[in-house]
């Protein structure tokens, strides 16, 4: 049967359609293919060429088909060049990869074989379209037939036009596959150089990723067979598209690594930066330490593989013990073929190597050799060494050498969680939250989110309920301790998802543990104690002073003890009944205290205050930090503990028993620390104190919890014993006066109140109302009824405090003047200005006697004086007075000690009240604002933003601003002053009372007289039900008073006139010089006159 087929199309070479599996293609049967479809890509060209010709308006199509086969075209003049010229390159390269190379090639050759049939089809169609004439168009009509023609052919031609376009993407697919191995190869067997080689496989890879795309979209039936495996075959490729020959990792980065891509710039920019400046090249090394769990491993991993183009190899040297750190370099030789493969040979075939390598030496934590033995030399290396101990940072070098690992960011670890849980995405807010509550409880660990992601996702514990699942653990746990301790070892801990979370915390504690050195134990002691301390800024001045401060505190007792044996010799005899109870409380505090022997580590009980070992102290925590137990911050000379670490240890004990010991060695530890004015009054100590008050608190918060337990075991056994609860001997008063002067400094009034309370009742009850630790604590606890706005009871306890000053040390003693200022405090509180200014002058008489006019105490009493004087409207004396005392207490106690920001308070205020009715008014106002914003500015960075005395310096901020005529910015402050007063003082404080009558004001001067109003009557109102007649009340009636006065309600002016004057004569303040300003019903509208 004669062939339907051209004659040219007859005559093609077929031969590499007999290219025979698993067998290297025949070289001439590659070399004649590719020359038969040039010849039909010729042909066609010339005839599409003729044919194009004058139908540019008939067959737009005809152009791209040109296109189309110009590129068949010049991807088989490659695949010839590409195999001739590689011929004996190419056996090379199947010796050393036999199925990969002869696959592509094999591929190719089918890939051609069809595309010269689809060729072949599509030159016939052309054919029959164009007719038996010349192919060249001569009149419209041959153009209209042969669009005709092609109309009907247009399905057929269309499919035969997208199986040419699939062969081309198939071939150039392949064709790049074997660049990239041809290319790798010539790594091996040539001088060129690594940068040269990784951009061609990098250029490769890019061009080879292009091409699979376009044929995931190819849909075509008939070739889906042929382009599936071409996708197969370069799929195979793509993961070895790199100049990498070497990659020596363990093992994977994890599949929902997530976050620390900041963490993975910064080692990417030190290791991978070009070096511009003319120094020789160094070998770089990069450090990463810190907690175990931290993700340092698992970074290592991601860098190693986002990264793997840039290096020739990468390899990993397990450093867990020196014996896994050898065997990875013996390792790393067999790789390189090296015989005998042995570490030292492996180190001198990276150091020779002239491309670049990686060297990642992981978990650097036990090693016994120096790390630098494991280091291979060379320029041409990068290093990372991955470890818990800080101390190996030096190691990094050049430039930018380390890098601290911590927990993941808060967003970073919710998603770590999320994706380990296998949370389907989006993820709701209510999804959101519970991860936020898990990731803060585990501390934003790497290692524990993605264990607790594992028990949730294996049906352990559901999302919402992990928490209450990860707290009955520890309560599981101490039972079967409790049950192991009592039966003996036989009694085993099953490991379940919560307790593998610790296991490597665990190993670090037992290997401490096994260690038996000195060093070894005080670490141990001192990382039980640091659990009851708050995870965070544990200074090393806590443990310094809790080991030297005994002996400070001892020295000062003598003294007192000498100086009221001299006393009692100048005071009258005792009667008989005094002497009684005077010798009962005696034998009391002897039988309490015999025997006593605080609870603290060994490194700190046996301290000698002159000799204290601080090298020892310091070995001890060297041991927590190469661990990365403790982390530590050298700017600060502090300590930290991660959060889940920090729970760990703590909730470690066997026994309810043994967590109580060490939570009372810690809370000993931090009374120790603390030194009470006037052993410790200067800015620094008020800095120490404050730092102190997240330890006490969260101590104290251990302690009822321990308590709690105790209780509840109690109750749990069939015969109740009592349980023995802490004593209340002289060492844990002094504990609980020191932690309420703690939460005193920190405007923490309640829980100073609740302390401070206990103490005072035990020290009645054992020492006497006469004592001078009883007197010192009630002068200190009626200092807190002040702050709690409870006058009475400050009153009452201040006048039998002074009564029995006068009686046992007479009026002139440094103590009695003491509690006769505080007492005149009082008084001014209560608007008894009088009274208040006899007891001060009385103070301050006294006190230049005993302690001189430039003593901080005569200071402060100065200061109170000075109040007095701006309350009587003498205010060029009252500046003086203060301008004197800030000068003064400045040089002596710091800009930023808390007296010294109280007498720059008072003074910013007298300046404010004289500039109402002074001719310097001009020059009053800025000195008062001055004053008054460094005063908000200093205890805002020493207190912070919501402590009371913020507040109230805000307060008065706000006040001033008003004076000078920015009203809004006036109310801003006092709005925002009064959210946090209102939340934290509560709203009937007179903090917070102050603050609303004072925007009532600045309201009036914006002529807002309705919100004035129900303001300032809501304030009168709260002071007639809480402390009617305050002074503060009559300031309040006074802006009540130019409220109606300014709008006209003369009736209700007079009726709050009557109410001041009932007032003031109520406090005895009738004939004051204020009356004159109080009853004036103008509105001071500030130095911009009245609002428009």
């Amino acid at each position: 049967m004669h062939s339907t087929q051209p004659q040219w199309v007859r005559d093609l070479p077929y031969s590499f359609v007999n290219v025979k599996k698993k067998r290297m293609p025949d070289p001439f049967s590659i070399v004649a293919g590719s020359v038969g479809l040039l010849d039909v890509c010729f042909r066609i060209g010339k005839y599409l060429y003729d044919a194009k010709i004058g139908a540019d308006r008939v067959d737009e199509g005809i152009e791209a088909l040109s296109h189309q086969v110009q590129a068949i075209q010049s991807v088989t003049e490659s695949i010839q060049n590409v195999f001739e010229d590689g011929l004996a390159h190419a056996t090379a390269t199947v010796a050393k990869n036999p199925s990969g190379i002869q696959s592509l090639w094999e591929e190719i050759g089918k890939n051609v074989t069809s595309c010269q049939a689809t060729l072949a089809k599509l030159f016939a169609l052309i054919k029959l379209i164009v007719g038996k004439e010349s192919p060249t168009i001569l009149s419209k009509l041959d153009g209209l037939r042969r669009y005709l023609r092609k109309q009907a052919k247009e399905e057929e031609f269309a499919a035969l036009r997208q199986q040419l376009g699939d062969h081309h993407h198939a071939l150039q697919t392949l064709l790049t596959s074997v660049n990239i191995i041809y290319t790798k190869n010539v790594q091996l067997t040539t001088d060129r150089s690594f940068t040269q080689i990784s951009e061609e496989i990098r250029s490769f890879r890019l061009s080879l990723e292009s091409h699979v795309a376009a044929l995931r979209g190819s849909t075509h039936s008939s070739l889906k067979a042929t382009l599936q495996r071409t996708l197969e075959l370069a799929e195979q490729v793509i993961p070895v598209a790199s100049p990498n020959l070497y990659f020596e990792i363990p093992q994977s980065a994890c599949s929902i690594f997530t976050g620390r891509r900041s963490e993975l710039s910064e080692v990417e920019d030190s290791l991978l930066s070009p070096n511009f400046t003319n120094q020789p090249r160094l070998q770089k090394r990069f450090v990463i330490f810190g907690l175990g769990g931290s993700g340092k491993t698992e970074l290592c991993r991601k860098f190693a593989q986002e990264n793997r183009h840039s290096f020739w190899g990468i390899f990993w040297i397990d450093a867990s013990s020196d014996d896994s750190a050898t065997q990875s370099l013996v390792r790393i030789g067999r790789v390189a073929s090296i015989e005998p493969p042995t570490e030292y040979a492996a180190k001198g075939w990276l150091a020779s190597a002239n491309s670049p390598w990686l060297l990642i030496i992981d978990s650097a934590d036990s090693l016994r050799r120096p790390i630098e033995q494991y280091i291979p030399e060379g320029d041409m290396g990068c290093v990372i060494v991955t470890t818990r101990d800080p101390a190996l940072r030096t190691l990094g070098m050049p430039g930018r050498r380390y890098l601290r690992f911590t927990e993941l960011k808060d967003d970073e670890a919710s998603d770590l969680l999320l994706r380990a849980a296998d949370e389907p995405a989006p993820y709701t807010s209510a999804v959101r939250h519970l991860a936020s509550e898990i990731t803060k409880k585990l501390g934003c660990l790497p290692l524990a989110l993605v264990h607790a992601g594992r028990a949730i996702v294996t049906g352990i514990c559901k999302m919402h309920d992990y928490l209450t699942s990860f707290d009955d653990h520890w309560d599981r746990v101490r039972r079967v301790r409790s049950v192991r301790s009592r039966r003996g070892s036989d009694v085993q801990i099953q490991e379940d998802a919560y307790s593998i979370i610790y296991s490597t915390y665990e190993i670090m504690y037992r290997g401490l543990m096994a260690k038996m050195t000195p060093a070894s134990r005080d670490a141990l002691d001192l990382l039980r104690m640091f659990s009851f301390f708050h995870h965070g800024n544990i200074r090393l001045e806590i443990l310094l002073q809790a080991a030297k401060n005994p002996e400070t505190e001892r020295k000062q007792q003598l003294e007192q003890a000498e100086d009221e044996r001299l006393m009692n010799v100048k005071m009258r005899p005792k009667t008989w009944v005094e002497s009684l109870g005077l010798i009962g409380r005696t034998c009391y505090l002897f039988l309490v205290q015999l025997g006593f022997r605080p609870v603290l580590p060994q490194v700190l009980r046996l301290a000698d205050s002159e000799h204290f070992d601080t090298y020892r102290l310091r070995a001890a925590l060297r041991e927590l930090s190469q661990l990365s137990l403790i982390t530590h911050s050298p700017a600060s000379d502090s300590y930290s503990m991660h959060l889940l670490i920090h729970t760990w240890v703590r909730e470690r004990p066997k026994s309810i028993a043994e967590q109580a010991i060490w939570c009372q060695a810690a809370a000993t530890t931090l009374a120790q620390s603390i030194l009470l004015p006037p052993l410790a009054n200067t800015e620094a100590d008020e800095d120490f104190r404050r730092d102190l008050l997240p330890h006490v608190d969260h101590v104290r918060k251990c302690d009822e919890t321990i308590q709690r337990h105790f209780e509840s075991n109690r109750r749990r056994r069939r015969k109740p014993w009592p349980v023995l609860r802490p004593q209340l001997d002289r060492s844990r008063i002094l504990q609980l006066a020191k932690f309420g002067f703690i939460y005193a400094q920190c405007g923490l009034w309640h829980d100073a109140e609740n302390l401070l309370t206990m103490v005072f009742r035990y020290l009645c009850g054992a020492r006497g109302m006469e004592d001078p630790m009883t007197i010192r604590v009630s002068l200190f606890l009626a200092l807190i009824y002040r702050q709690l706005d409870k006058l009475q009871e400050a009153a009452a306890l201040q006048d039998g405090v002074l009564k029995a000053c006068i009686a046992l040390w007479g009026e002139d003693d440094l103590r009695t003047l003491e509690v006769t200022d505080a007492l005149g405090v009082i008084r001014w509180q209560q608007g008894r200005f009088r009274d208040a200014g006899t007891l001060h002058e009385r103070a301050f008489e006294g006190l230049v006697k005993v302690k001189g006019s430039h003593d901080p105490t005569t200071l402060r009493v100065k200061g109170n004086i000075g109040r007095i004087l701006a309350k009587n409207c003498e205010y060029d004396e009252a500046i003086k007075v203060h301008s004197e005392t800030v000068t003064e207490l400045q040089q002596q106690l710091g800009p930023s000690h808390q007296d010294t920001l109280s007498a720059m308070d008072d003074l910013a205020m007298s300046y404010l009240e004289r500039s109402t009715d002074s001719a310097t008014a001009g020059e009053d106002l800025p000195r008062a604002h001055a004053i008054i914003l460094d005063v908000v500015d200093r205890r805002k960075k020493k207190l912070g933003k919501d402590h009371p005395l913020t507040l109230w310096a805000i307060a008065n901020l706000a006040r001033v601003e008003n004076a000078r005529g920015n009203c809004s910015e006036a109310e801003s402050l006092f709005r925002a002053g009064l959210l946090v007063a209102e939340r934290n003082l509560g709203p009937t404080h007179i903090g917070t009372l102050y603050g609303k009558t004072y925007l009532a004001y600045v309201l009036l001067c914006q002529k807002r007289y309705g919100d004035a109003e129900a303001l300032l009557v809501s304030v009168v109102k709260a002071f007639q039900e809480s402390r009617p007649n305050h002074p503060d009340q009559v300031v309040a009636l006074s802006f009540l008073l130019k409220c109606y006065a300014a709008v006209g309600r003369d009736g209700d002016a007079a009726r709050i006139r009557e109410s001041m004057v009932q007032s003031l004569e109520a406090i005895g303040g009738s004939g004051h010089p204020r009356e004159k300003v109080l009853f004036d019903a103008r509105i001071q509208y500030g130095n911009h006159g009245e609002p428009s």
